[in-house]
Parts: C-alpha cells; sequence; structure tokens
C-alpha cells in the first residue's frame, strides 16, 4: 500500500480545513473587533496547518492513478483526523467535554446535526458547527463524485443519470471534477444565501443557515424570525440539497457562456452559445423534470405533506389554516432531507402517527447524488420494481421482464448489489442497537439513536435528541462516532473499503 500517497491527501484535506478557521475568526473581527475568542481558531489552524504541512513533505504526489486500497484507507482516516481538529474550538472554549466535542464534530462532518451545544452557547460557535456541516457534505459531494464509485459504485448512482456519468480513477480527471463540484457547491449555496437574505435574515444568519440547509446538516439552532418567508427558505434550500447534485453540476455547466476572450472568436462563440441556450434549457427542463427520482421525492413530499396536514386539521393543533400547511410541509422536508431542523417548539408530545412519518422520511432520504442521508429513493424504486417483476414472474413464468428506473435499464449486478445493501444495512441497525443497548438506553432508545446515526438524522423529535447522546458512556459515544461514519459512507461501501485495505491489492471488481 502506497502510505505516502494517503499522506498527501490527508495533507491536501488538512490544509483546506484550515481555511475554513478563517471564517469565525472574521465574524469575531467584523463583529465584536475583539481577538481574545479568534486565538482558539487561529490555534486550531495553525495546527491543522503545520500537520498538513508536515504530511505533505512525508508523502508523495508522484502518482497518475488513485487505487482502490489507497482511496480507501483515505475515506476511513479522513474523518478521524478532520474531528481531532474540528473539535478543537467546543473543547477550548470550554462548552463540551472531549467525548461531546468529538461526537458534535463527528455528527456536523456526516451532516448528522447533533447538536450537542447548550442552547446558549455563543453564537460563534454555531457559526463553526454550521461550518464543518458544510464542509462535511463537500468532502463527501467530492468522493461521490471521484472515490466513492472506485470503491463501492455508490450502488445506484449511475441510475439517477441519463446517459450515465463518467467516474475514473485517473488523478487528473478527478482534480478536474473535485473542482467543478467545489464550484457547482458554492452556486448553490449563494443561491440558498440569497433565498434567505432575501427571506429578512441579517448576513450572518443567512449564511449560517445556508450552510446549515444546503449541507443537510441541520440541527436544533434556526433563527428568531418575524415573517413566515424564513421557513419557506428554508424549505426550498433543504429540497433543493434533496436534489441530485450530479444533475446540478450538468445543468449548471451546461448553461454557462464560453469563457471571456477578446477577438471577434468570441463573438461569434457567444453568438453560437445564445443560438443553443433555448434547446439547452429545454433540454435541462426534461432532464430535472423528467427524471423518475425527482419526480418520486416530490410526490412523496406532496402526499405526505398532506396526511400530515389533515392529521393536524383533524385534532386542532393549529387554528391557522396556513400555518398548518406550512409547519407540515416543514417537517416532512426537514427530514426528508435528513437536515433535522425543527422549529422553537417542544416535542414531548409529539403525536405517534407524526413519528412514524418523521421516521419514514429520515430513513428514505433523498435522491442518490445528493448530501442527505437514508436508504435513498432510487433504490426503492429499485426494490419496488424487483418486487414487482417477481410477481409478474409467479403469474407467468415465461415472461421476460426488464427493470428500468426512467430511461435506464437496472443491470442484475446492480440489483443484487441494492438487495443486499438493504439486508446489510438492517442487520447494521439491529447490532448497532443491541450494542448501545449495553450501554444504559432502553431497546427502543438504542434503536432509534441507531437509525438517527445511520440515517446522519441526529435530532429525531420524539424518538431521540441531544439529551440521549450526552447520557450515554464514552464507549457508547465513540461507538456512535463509528455508525455515524458508517452511515456517512454506506455500510456496504465501508466494508467493501476495508476489505481492500487488508487483502486487495489489484484494482477492485466493484
Amino acid at each position: 500500500m502506497n502510505f505516502r500517497m494517503i499522506l498527501r491527501i490527508q495533507s491536501q484535506v488538512l490544509l483546506t480545513f484550515a481555511a475554513a478557521d478563517l471564517l469565525p475568526m472574521a465574524y469575531v473581527i467584523i463583529e465584536f473587533h475583539e481577538f481574545d475568542t479568534a486565538i482558539f481558531f487561529a490555534m486550531a489552524g495553525i495546527f491543522s496547518v503545520a500537520t498538513g504541512i508536515f504530511f505533505f513533505k512525508l508523502g508523495s504526489d508522484r502518482f497518475q492513478r488513485a487505487p482502490v486500497a489507497e482511496s480507501a484507507a483515505a475515506i476511513l482516516i479522513m474523518y478521524p483526523l478532520l474531528a481531532v481538529f474540528g473539535c478543537l474550538p467546543f473543547l477550548l472554549t470550554g462548552w463540551l467535554s472531549p467525548f461531546d466535542a468529538l461526537l458534535e464534530t463527528v455528527g456536523d462532518l456526516t451532516s448528522a446535526g447533533l447538536s450537542l451545544l447548550p442552547n446558549d452557547a455563543p453564537y460563534l460557535l454555531f457559526l463553526w458547527q454550521s461550518e464543518l456541516m458544510w464542509l462535511g457534505s463537500l468532502l463527501f459531494l467530492i468522493m461521490l463524485a471521484t472515490v466513492l464509485p472506485e470503491v463501492s459504485g455508490c450502488f445506484g448512482v449511475s441510475l439517477s443519470l441519463p446517459g450515465g456519468h463518467g467516474f475514473s480513477s485517473i488523478i487528473g480527471q478527478m482534480n478536474l471534477m473535485s473542482v467543478r463540484i467545489i464550484k457547482v457547491y458554492a452556486t448553490l449555496t449563494a443561491v440558498s444565501f440569497g433565498a434567505f437574505k432575501l427571506a429578512g435574515l441579517n448576513v450572518w444568519d443567512s449564511l449560517l443557515m445556508a450552510m446549515r440547509c444546503i449541507s443537510t446538516g441541520g440541527g436544533k439552532f434556526f433563527p428568531q424570525h418575524d415573517h413566515f418567508g424564513v421557513e419557506y427558505a428554508a424549505i426550498f434550500v433543504m429540497l433543493l440539497a434533496c436534489g441530485n447534485f450530479l444533475i446540478y453540476y450538468r445543468v449548471i455547466y451546461t448553461l454557462l457562456p464560453p469563457r471571456l476572450e477578446f477577438g471577434l472568436n468570441y463573438f461569434t462563440r457567444l453568438k453560437q452559445y445564445f443560438l443553443r441556450l433555448k434547446r439547452t434549457i429545454i433540454g435541462n427542463a426534461k432532464l430535472m423534470f423528467a427524471n423518475e427520482e425527482v419526480k418520486v421525492l416530490y410526490a412523496t413530499v406532496f402526499f405526505a405533506m398532506l396526511i400530515i396536514f389533515f392529521r393536524i386539521n383533524w385534532h386542532h393543533t393549529y387554528f391557522d389554516g396556513n400555518e398548518a400547511f406550512r409547519r407540515a410541509l416543514f417537517y416532512i422536508v426537514s427530514f426528508m432531507s435528513t437536515s433535522g431542523i425543527t422549529l422553537t417548539e417542544k416535542f414531548e408530545h409529539v403525536h405517534d402517527f407524526d413519528k412514524f412519518f418523521i421516521f419514514l422520511m429520515a430513513v428514505t432520504g433523498g435522491c442518490i447524488g445528493s448530501v442527505t442521508g437514508g436508504f435513498k429513493i432510487v433504490r426503492l424504486i429499485v426494490l419496488i420494481k424487483i418486487t414487482a417483476a417477481e410477481i409478474k414472474k409467479t403469474l407467468h413464468p415465461s415472461m421476460m421482464t426488464t427493470i428500468r428506473v426512467g430511461e435506464v435499464p437496472v443491470p442484475m449486478k446492480t440489483a443484487g448489489r441494492i438487495l443486499g445493501f438493504f439486508f446489510l444495512a438492517l442487520v447494521t441497525m439491529f447490532i448497532c442497537a443491541s450494542v448501545l443497548s449495553f450501554t444504559g438506553p432502553t431497546f427502543s432508545e438504542a434503536v432509534s439513536m441507531s437509525i438517527a446515526c445511520l440515517s446522519t438524522v441526529g435530532n429525531l423529535p420524539g424518538l431521540c435528541d441531544a439529551d440521549n447522546f450526552k447520557a450515554l458512556s464514552n464507549f457508547g459515544k465513540v461507538f456512535c462516532m463509528i455508525i455515524l461514519v458508517v452511515g456517512r459512507l454506506e455500510i456496504f461501501a465501508l466494508l467493501v473499503a476495508i476489505a481492500g485495505i487488508k487483502i486487495r491489492p489489484r484494482k477492485s471488481n466493484w
């Protein structure tokens, strides 16, 4: 195994992570003109840079491809390494204990949003929490477009894109894809920031909520607001986060005008661009709204919202129909996106019917190319179609059946992986719940916490919340960190990665 390559990759991750410390430092200096609090983030940043430079010196950049074993090792090392550096501000300021700070950081980086911070914690720490969520989801998107397809095949990611997507293990192509994913993610974050700013939030609250919602990190924090437009802005951004970022990537890059150059050649190309712009917009609209996974996503949100809306009206929970509609839509989208954002009310008396739908939305998740957790919609579509095909073959044994997602045929190899993933997810959930039950919680609480970690939605109101995780023993907290990473990387992918590290020196068949 090429350990020098792994160290070089970790050095790049740490140097990128160190740049994240600049935002909270800028907030303290701009808003309070103080340097006392900024020193904690400066220390963390300096520590990250020093370690990154040390790894850079030990590492090697003389490689053209990213082998499966090295890619798997880089993924496994990245989360605990970043957690050590990310927890320093929580730990140095004294608001969280060492194990709580580590669990909080791992939860943020995996976009679970456990939110162990107390409600009276400084705003600066909530800003840092949001930035960890944003950065963790960005790293996951980069892995989704570069490393994970080589490690595990992503178990169905090619089904969500007509014509497929060209994944490559060549370093040059991976770097190019990473840069483009960063640009797309930053563009969507800017759109989210604009939505919250138009809704009436100030600059810092808009930035904080944009990072939380587009990354599906969520959590309990929601700024004080006087207008319901803020909630609709959050719904819009969380729906955006539910979508397939690989489709966003294709749409955004086909709409970009040619690079600015001087001369007649540029104006000729600009004229050609406007001539094909109409055709491109129509094609992208078909790509977005004719996608079966996207249609199922919006249909699920719509019908689930109607069910919760009628249940709320039936029990007269809200006197205003507009408020009932808004709250029903907000919570369905919040947990469908696995953000888990809640508003100000308490959840001690959540109706069991609402608990069921919250649980169902959190386990389902969004599109397979998104940063949401859960099982993902396209996999459920494949499972339903496999079941329907088996019923038809039972009734008509000589019938030849083909499983398709939209216009994309599903190979039997992919269908088998999805079935194996579903079985392994259930087994992993019960194993994790059994281990957690030994650390103190009841079995029902342990099941709720294991589902919350595997689905990367740490805040399931009425089922489990931050107090459940804080009450765990140190061993239980460390075990939850492991479950969070397993849920973020997806169970089968992690097992294949470990197998690749130990016994697979050649290229993987996955």
